[in-house]
């Protein structure tokens, strides 16, 4: 773990885990391609209109979120905080609706793996990064 100083305010010192900023780097990196393959290869129409873009467009708000946690981590920003929060937020929701909307056995354990071992783990760590990025930051004497 560093503790650097952040150079919009001299005020505060922030403490982030050194391997965040290349963890979430490396994790919207890997989205990316499920991302495009995903725009391509979903059905335009399933239960409702636009299916394919509906999920294309929540893979891409993951990809932002990581990439930003990531950056933020990297710069020792604040606004880690609201980044490491949205990215966990949005990989519980990509994880509800993988579950809930299988309709075939198969699909729905792969879902319920994928869900158990990957976005929840992934979920709560990016909550404790969050919290931790807020609370073990210091003010400067």
């Amino acid at each position: 773990m560093t503790k650097q100083r952040n150079p919009k305010n001299d005020d505060i010192i922030l403490r982030i885990p050194t391997w965040a900023a290349k963890l979430y780097v490396l994790f919207a990196v890997m989205l990316l391609p499920w991302t495009v393959y995903l725009g391509a290869s979903l059905p335009t129409e399933h239960l409702s209109a636009h299916w394919d873009i509906s999920w294309t467009g929540l893979d891409i708000g993951l990809v932002a979120a990581l990439f930003a946690t990531g950056l933020f981590a990297y710069k020792r920003s604040i606004w880690v905080v609201i980044a490491a929060a949205s990215a966990g937020s949005l990989m519980l929701v990509d994880a509800w609706f993988d579950v809930t909307s299988e309709r075939s056995a198969g699909l729905f354990r792969e879902a319920l793996v994928f869900a158990l071992f990957i976005e929840i783990p992934l979920a709560l760590m990016s909550y404790y990064l969050a919290g931790h990025a807020l609370n073990h930051n210091t003010k400067k004497r």
